[in-house]
C-alpha cells in the first residue's frame, strides 16, 4: 500500500456557498476530493457564523471529507465588526489579523472534521504589514517595534507560538500558506503547518525546497498548492503546466495538495478553475481534466512507498530567516518583518545568489519570484536544475544534514549549536560554503580573502570582509579557487541529472540499489524538449567572478 496523500481544492467564499449548490456533491465525487479549504467571510451575528460552521462540518462528513477555513478576509479589509461591537481584525496591540472571539473558537473546536485555520498569505502580511488591507499600516501576528533585526527570527516564532497555543487550548490547529518563501520555520517553530504555493508566480522548486526544509526540520506534515494564477493572468499556466505541478509536488512526497481554485471564473470570461459553473450543474474544464486524471487514474497507478521525511539531502542552506526573498527589486515594499528601517541587503540577499549557483544559472540571483528582479516580464518556467537541496533555519542540527555533500552558511547568523554541528560534518567530509562572519575564526585568517581552508577530510570556503563584503562570500562555489576539487566533490564526475519531457504519463521516480548510491532520481516529463546538464558542465561557471553575482 502506497503513502497516504489529502486530495483537494480552494474555493472563495463566494455565494451561494458551495456546499448549498445543486451539483457540489457531484462534483467532489468526479474529481475524488476528500479536502475543501473554504475561504470563510465572516457574518455580525455570532448565530450565523454558528450555523455556517456547523452545516459545513456536517456536509463534510457525510462526504467523509475534511476542511480547512480559510481566513484571508483579514487581508484585504481594515476592519470587521460584529453585533457586539467587537473587531475580529484588529487587535488593542496594534496588531491587524483575523481572531475569531472565543465563544466561536469553542465552536470550531467542537466539529468533528475541520483540519483547522489557514491564515493565507501570512508572511506576505508580515512583510508587508498589512498594506494590501485597504492600505493600512499595521504589523500582523510579531510587532517588531524595539527589536533588532538578528533577534526578529526567534521573536516572530514566539508570536506564532503564542497565537498557536490559544488556539490549541479549543483543539484547533493552525496553518498558513505561502506566496513567497520566507517564515516557513518560524511558523512551524511556532506549532503551524506552513504550505506551500507552486507555479503562482513561484520558482517552485525552491519554495517546496523551503518548506520541506521547514517540515523536515520541526515535524511538520507537507502541504502543497499548485495555484492557477500569474500575475494578472487566470487561469496564468496552461493544463499541462499543472499537470507537472501536481506530478512535482505528488513525487516530492506531499501530505496534502489542494488546488486554487475550484470554480473560480475571472472576470466572467467562462474559462472557470477546474470546473466551470453553472447555477445546477457544471462543466469539467482542460485544467479539470489533468486533475481527475492525476487523482483518479495516475495516483491508484503510482502508489508512492516514500515521503518526504525519507529525503537525504546533497545539500542544505542554513539562514536565519529575516523575511527576504527579493522584494527590494519588486513593486512591494522593502520591509523586511513589515518593519519600514528594516531594509534588503547584501547579507539578507546573499541566499538569492545561492539559487542562482545550485540552479545552474537559471533561477536569477535577485529574486526568487516573478514579483521581483529579474523574472519580470520572464515567462514562467516550472522546473530548473536542482538537485537534493533543502533549506534549514539557524536552529538546525545535525541528523538534519550530516550527510550532506554541501553546506551552505549564509543570513544574519547561525546558532552556535549548528555550527558545532556543521564543523563536525566538515571534519567528516563535507564542503561548507559560509558568509565571513559565519565561518570560524580560524577559517577567515587563514584564507586571508576568497578561499579554500581543509578541515579534517572536508573543507571550508569563505572570504574575508576586507575581500568584498560579506554578501560576496556566498558565491565563492563559483569561484575558481575551488575549482575541479569543489566541483567534483558536490556533483561527482561526470554524472548527469536529466530534465526530460514528453509524456506527463512516463514521470517515474526511481531509487537505485543501495549499493549503487541512496540518491533518488526524479525525472518529470511535460513538454516535448529534453534538457541534459552534465555536472561537469558546471565548471564553466568556476571561471565566474564572485564579485559579478554578488554585486
Amino acid at each position: 500500500m502506497g503513502v497516504g496523500m489529502r486530495w483537494g481544492f480552494d474555493e472563495y467564499g463566494r455565494q451561494p456557498r458551495l456546499d448549498r449548490r445543486p451539483w457540489a456533491a457531484e462534483a467532489m465525487e468526479a474529481f475524488g476530493f476528500d479536502l475543501w479549504v473554504h475561504h470563510y467571510l465572516p457574518k455580525a451575528s455570532i448565530q450565523a457564523n454558528r450555523d455556517e460552521i456547523r452545516e459545513i462540518d456536517a456536509w463534510c462528513g457525510q462526504r467523509g471529507m475534511t476542511w480547512l477555513l480559510n481566513v484571508e478576509d483579514a487581508n484585504w479589509k481594515a476592519g470587521f465588526v460584529d453585533e457586539r461591537g467587537r473587531d475580529w481584525y484588529n487587535h488593542g496591540d496594534g496588531r491587524h489579523y483575523f481572531q475569531f472571539p472565543d465563544e466561536l473558537l469553542e465552536t470550531l473546536g467542537a466539529c468533528q472534521h475541520l483540519e483547522g485555520l489557514l491564515y493565507d498569505e501570512a508572511a506576505h502580511m508580515q512583510n508587508c504589514a498589512n498594506c494590501m488591507a485597504e492600505g493600512i499600516d499595521q504589523p500582523w501576528v510579531y510587532d517588531p517595534a524595539g527589536d533588532r533585526l538578528d533577534g526578529a527570527a526567534d521573536a516572530f516564532a514566539e508570536a506564532a507560538a503564542e497565537l498557536a497555543a490559544h488556539h490549541a487550548a479549543y483543539g484547533l490547529a493552525l496553518y498558513s500558506e505561502h506566496v513567497f518563501p520566507v517564515l516557513f520555520h518560524e511558523l512551524s517553530r511556532g506549532g503551524w503547518t506552513a504550505a506551500t504555493k507552486i507555479l503562482k508566480e513561484n520558482w517552485s522548486p525552491a519554495y517546496i525546497a523551503c518548506a520541506m526544509g521547514a517540515a523536515l526540520q520541526y515535524g511538520t506534515e507537507l502541504w502543497i498548492t499548485p495555484d492557477l494564477w500569474f500575475m494578472e493572468d487566470y487561469p496564468g499556466h496552461d493544463a499541462e503546466t499543472y499537470r507537472s505541478a501536481l506530478l512535482l509536488a505528488y513525487h516530492l512526497g506531499a501530505d496534502a495538495i489542494y488546488t486554487e481554485n475550484l470554480a473560480y471564473d475571472h472576470r466572467g470570461a467562462g474559462a472557470g478553475s477546474l470546473i466551470q459553473a453553472q447555477s445546477a450543474t457544471f462543466e469539467v474544464t482542460e485544467h479539470g481534466r489533468v486533475a481527475r486524471w492525476f487523482r483518479q487514474s495516475y495516483v491508484p497507478a503510482n502508489p508512492r512507498a516514500y515521503s518526504f521525511r525519507d529525503l537525504i539531502p546533497r545539500v542544505a542552506i542554513i539562514r536565519q530567516e529575516d523575511g527576504c526573498w527579493g522584494q527590494a527589486h519588486s513593486w512591494l515594499p522593502d520591509r523586511l518583518f513589515g518593519r519600514a528601517d528594516w531594509q534588503s541587503s547584501a547579507t539578507t540577499e546573499a541566499w538569492l545568489r545561492l539559487w542562482h549557483v545550485l540552479s545552474r544559472g537559471v533561477i536569477p540571483g535577485d529574486a526568487l519570484s516573478w514579483h521581483g528582479g529579474s523574472n519580470r516580464g520572464q515567462p514562467y518556467r516550472l522546473f530548473c536544475p536542482l538537485e537534493g537541496v533543502v533549506v534549514y533555519d539557524h536552529h538546525a542540527r545535525k541528523p538534519l544534514f550530516e550527510k550532506a555533500e554541501l553546506i551552505c552558511l549564509t543570513g544574519l547568523g547561525v546558532s552556535a549549536p549548528t555550527l558545532d554541528d556543521v564543523a563536525a560534518c566538515v571534519e567528516a567530509g563535507a564542503t561548507c560554503v559560509a558568509l565571513a562572519h559565519l565561518a570560524p575564526e580560524a577559517v577567515r585568517r587563514e584564507a586571508g580573502g576568497v578561499g579554500v581552508v581543509a578541515a579534517g577530510a572536508g573543507m571550508v570556503i569563505s572570504r574575508s570582509r576586507g575581500a568584498g563584503g560579506e554578501g560576496a562570500a556566498t558565491t565563492v562555489l563559483l569561484h575558481d579557487v575551488a575549482g575541479e576539487q569543489l566541483v567534483e566533490r558536490v556533483n561527482g564526475a561526470g554524472e548527469a541529472t536529466r530534465f526530460e519531457t514528453a509524456s506527463a504519463s512516463s514521470t517515474s521516480l526511481q531509487r537505485p540499489s543501495p549499493a549503487r548510491s541512496e540518491r533518488v532520481t526524479l525525472r518529470i516529463r511535460s513538454s516535448s524538449s529534453t534538457y541534459v546538464v552534465r555536472h561537469t558542465a558546471a565548471t564553466h561557471a568556476a571561471s565566474e567572478s564572485a564579485d559579478s553575482i554578488a554585486g
